[in-house]
């Protein structure tokens, strides 16, 4: 199996696990709605748990959805452009801009999510204070597929730049 295939796999599985999130989050959020309208006692962790799973959800699901080409793209000049030349731009625009600014942010969240592991670090705004880490790291990890499967993507519009190969 080569790398890109691997990688594919590995952010479909991800992508697929997070799925059993969305049930977490619609029971969350009925729930708090049941208990704060019908019975008037809310609860104090129903606003952590939506946004971590939301966030969670989000990022898990990034990776997949660059894989799929599902992100936003303005592609009304691009599309005109010949095949490689849309794969060099493609390529420059995930070799200078995207996998360095992914990079970034990755690294500073793997060291946040450490950060608040050792620490035992708690959500402070929160006037239920949940342990973050875990949160954090589901962030770290997201992003971590992000910039993987950009480079997946950018080998991809090298592969096209050299063979000559028409746009996916």
């Amino acid at each position: 199996m080569r790398l890109d295939e691997w990688a594919d796999r590995l952010v479909r599985a991800v992508a697929y696990l997070s799925l059993i999130l969305y049930p977490a989050l619609v029971l969350c959020t009925v729930y708090e709605v049941v208990a704060r309208y019908v019975f008037h006692a809310p609860t104090i962790w129903a606003f952590d748990i939506t946004f971590m799973l939301h966030g969670s959800l989000f990022m898990l699901t990034a990776a997949y959805a660059l894989q799929k080409g599902s992100h936003i793209r303005i592609d009304v000049l691009s599309t005109r452009l010949p095949d490689r030349v849309q794969h060099a731009v493609n390529l420059l625009a995930y070799t200078g801009l995207f996998l360095p600014a992914i990079g970034v942010v990755a690294h500073a969240t793997i060291r946040r999510s450490y950060s608040a592991f050792v620490t035992g670090e708690h959500e402070l705004v929160s006037a239920w204070g949940p342990t973050i880490w875990p949160f954090f790291s589901t962030l770290a990890l997201g992003l971590v597929l992000l910039w993987i499967q950009a480079l997946v993507e950018a080998a991809r519009h090298l592969r096209g730049l050299v063979r000559g190969t028409p746009m996916a």
